[in-house]
Parts: C-alpha cells; structure tokens; sequence
C-alpha cells in the first residue's frame, strides 16, 4: 500500500515580499511536492468566512524553483487536509482577526500551528511560562514602570509585542541623560501608550544567539547568529553571522521542559531563540532560519520537518476520525442528512468520509 497522499495549503505573504535568504515555506513546499503531495498558496487578503464556512480563493504551487502558481480557485478550506500558517507578523489586529476566522476550520484541517496558539502565545513573552529559564523581564505600557525597570537592570533590550526580525528593538541604558525622553517618545502616554516588552540586557548575546528548529517536540536543528561588530542583534535579518552550533546539558533542558509546554497548546513547529542559556523568543508564526541550519550543519532539514509533517498530519486525522462514528450513532434513524453534515465536519479526508458514510441511508429527495 502507498504512502497516503495528503492536500495541503500555504497561508502565506504575497511572494515578492518574502525574504529569499531566509524563506522556510519554500523548501517545505518542495519537498512535499516531490514526495507526490498537492501544494495550493492563498495569502490573508483572499481568505474569508461566508456564514460559518472559511472560503478563499487558491492557487496551485505549479513549481517552487523557478516559483509558478497556477490559475485561481475559489474554494473552502475544509477541502484541505492541512493549513500551514505561514504570514509574518505584525501580529496586529488583523492578523488576530485572521486567526478568529481560522477557529471555524472543521478539526480535520491539521493546523500548523493552531489559529488559537497563535493568539494565546505572544512569542516575545510566552518564554515567561518557563520563568526559572527566562531573563528578568518587564511587559507595560506605562514609561515610568519601564524606567524603574532599567534603573534596576542597568542595561535593557526594549521590544515591540508583535514585530520581527529584530525590527523595533532597542538596547537602553540607565546611563543615559535623555533615557526617560525616549522611552516617553517610544512608548506613548495615556490611551495612545503601546504595550512594549523588555528583557534584562544579555552580554552573552556576542558569543551569539541560538536559533533552535524544535518540531513536534524534537530539535531537528540548531544555528547560532552572532552579531556584527558593534552591534548586539543576533538577527540574521540584523546581519547576524552564522554558525555551527551545538547544546549543553542547560540548553536540552530547557528544551524539554518547552516541548512538553508547547504540545500542551498544540504548537507543532516553534523557532526557539535562547541567549546565554535563557529563552528570549518562541517563534510560532512563521519560523525560520532552515537555510541557515542547511549551511552550517550540512544537512536538509527540510526532509526530517517534511516527514514529520505527515506523520503529525496522519496521526491527528486518525485521532479525529474516531469521533465520527459516535457522531453517526447519536444521530435519530432515519436522519441521514444530518449524519452526513455532521462526520463531514469533522473530517477532512474524502477517501476518509466515503468509507464512513458508506452504509448511512441515502438521504431524503426535496
């Protein structure tokens, strides 16, 4: 018997926006390609919920390299077997709005990550769940909280809640005679005041920044960045310097203690970045850096995530599946409508669905 064949979606940034030196979704795409798979593309702005059904419109991925999308159809997104979520931030109001619509996506769409992950863990502070493995660390809108809270650290890195690739980020010192000036001028007053995170200043950050691939609870590769010169942002989007790297006894666990916390909110793929053995960020939107690890390890990642994938894909469709007879069996005789509706709902494979339904009535003629 062959290896079951799945229909998978990219929800993704229109592609002449996407950093190329950087782009994960890519290698992903391709790979699932060339094991047989169907890959469909839709971006945020094409996506929309008609009544309690999430519909947009697609385009097939035709080829990654050179990248082809095919022509576009309109279709609802319980046709697919798997969503993977793939925009960038910010992670604005939109982009929570977004997430909101994603909720109505019958079980049986595999979500990587979760729409509701996505809302209840920010990544620049989900670290916090882990306190014993974080920095000290301030999240306020309020200026003088900030102040007092430099004053104490001496030296801060001040970040926006929903950015990345380094964009927004500030290193602030209690040193400084206009520091009370700028953080009025970076964090507003009053109702228009913006709710900035900061994290106790690491000089470790110059022996680098580890990038760590952690998927379905596993760390399938790791790189570290290290700032240029005169700067203290490991962001390769930042200019950060790539290198090999491996983890000490802290770092594994850490990562084992996350895993177990990540699993916990359904989160499959996370990009976890830790600094002197402290977690800084959990990437879940969209996380990177896969190229980066190919370079220095040597290795194509993109494989062991790809299989992965479709075993997580398999495995929570299986699990979904179990429920559907006990659908059926709730459902009055004679009511076979109803019985159909319901197990399509929450199942997303049609070979899948045919077996099921197979022995149900045929439903009543208008």
């Amino acid at each position: 018997m062959g290896e079951q064949l799945f229909k998978f979606l990219f929800l993704m940034d229109p592609y002449d926006t996407l950093n190329l030196e950087t782009e994960t979704s890519l290698l992903l795409m391709d790979e699932l390609k060339q094991k047989g798979h169907t890959v469909y593309w839709i971006e945020p702005d094409l996506l929309y919920l008609e009544q309690d059904r999430v519909m947009g419109e697609v385009r097939p991925v035709e080829s990654v390299s050179p990248f082809r999308l095919g022509l576009p159809e309109e279709q609802g997104l319980a046709n697919f077997d798997s969503l993977l979520i793939r925009n960038d931030p910010p992670f604005d109001i939109n982009y929570y709005h977004l997430t909101l619509l994603l909720d109505y996506l019958p079980a049986g769409v595999i979500q990587i990550n979760p729409s509701k992950a996505l809302r209840d863990l920010n990544e620049k502070i989900s670290g916090l769940r882990l306190p014993r493995f974080s920095p000290p660390a301030m999240t306020t809108k309020n200026w003088r909280h900030m102040l007092q809270f430099v004053k104490k650290q001496g030296e801060i890195v001040i970040k926006p809640l929903g950015e990345c690739s380094g964009r927004g980020i500030e290193k602030l010192s209690a040193e400084d005679p206009a520091l009370e000036q700028r953080l009025k001028m970076k964090m507003g007053e009053g109702k228009s005041a913006l709710y900035l995170t900061a994290q106790a200043f690491l000089p470790a950050i110059y022996e680098g920044d580890k990038r760590i691939f952690l998927v379905d609870g596993e760390c399938l590769g790791i790189v570290n960045r290290v700032p240029l010169n005169g700067s203290f942002m490991g962001n390769i989007h930042q200019g950060a310097r790539c290198e090999a790297a491996t983890l000490n006894d802290h770092e594994k666990e850490i990562l084992q203690k996350l895993a177990t916390f990540l699993e916990s909110h359904g989160v499959f793929m996370a990009g976890v970045d830790l600094i002197g053995g402290n977690i800084t960020e959990i990437n879940l939107t969209s996380p990177s850096a896969v190229r980066q690890i190919n370079e220095v390890s040597g290795m194509k990642i993109e494989k062991l995530i790809v299989e992965k994938i479709l075993d997580y894909v398999a495995r929570e469709q299986s699990r979904q599946s179990t429920k559907a007879p006990q659908i059926a069996e709730n459902v009055p005789a004679g009511d076979s409508d109803k019985a159909q509706s319901l197990i399509l709902k929450r199942l997303n494979s049609a070979t899948l669905c045919r077996d099921l339904l197979k022995g149900l009535p045929a439903p009543l003629s208008s």
